[in-house]
């Protein structure tokens, strides 16, 4: 009997992990539904620190054509997210290349970066970029952007 229970110990804690609740996975994720690759940028509000009010920018995310890059891995805590991406071809030849923006200012660098602060940029030695407002509403834990050109229907 010490024989069977020993070689069926496996089985059981096997069948538990296959069948215990898992943590459900919310994050945010950009996707590239344009025909050439971009590079994104994200902007959000510092939660991690409750006496702060700082906002952070992330970024750049080369993401190809027809891809995904998850930008945030935690759970949306927050009504309003900010966005910048450029497209890094041109779509036409007798156009420039796309720019996703808008008119809040975060800090951004020409290298991969994390910014904490979204004023005195230029200051600090990076850039003041114009961010795109994207509002979730009161109760949205997991979203996906999908960027797309005029080319992309």
């Amino acid at each position: 009997m010490k024989n069977f229970t020993a070689r069926l110990l496996p089985l059981i804690l096997l069948s538990a992990l296959l069948i215990a609740p898992h943590k459900a996975s919310a994050a945010m994720s950009f996707c590239n539904r344009t025909t050439g690759p971009i590079e994104a940028a994200l902007g959000y509000r510092d939660t991690a620190d409750t006496t702060s009010d700082d906002w952070i920018s992330e970024g750049w995310w080369r993401i190809e054509s027809g891809q995904c890059s998850r930008v945030f891995n935690e759970s949306l805590s927050q009504r309003f997210y900010f966005y910048y991406a450029h497209a890094l071809t041109q779509t036409t030849k007798d156009a420039p290349p796309t720019i996703w923006s808008g008119k809040y200012i975060f800090c951004t660098d020409d290298k991969a970066f994390r910014v904490e602060g979204d004023n005195d940029c230029a200051s600090r030695n990076y850039q003041s970029t114009g961010f795109q407002e994207l509002d979730l509403g009161a109760n949205t834990r997991d979203y996906t952007l999908d960027f797309k050109d005029t080319t992309t229907k």
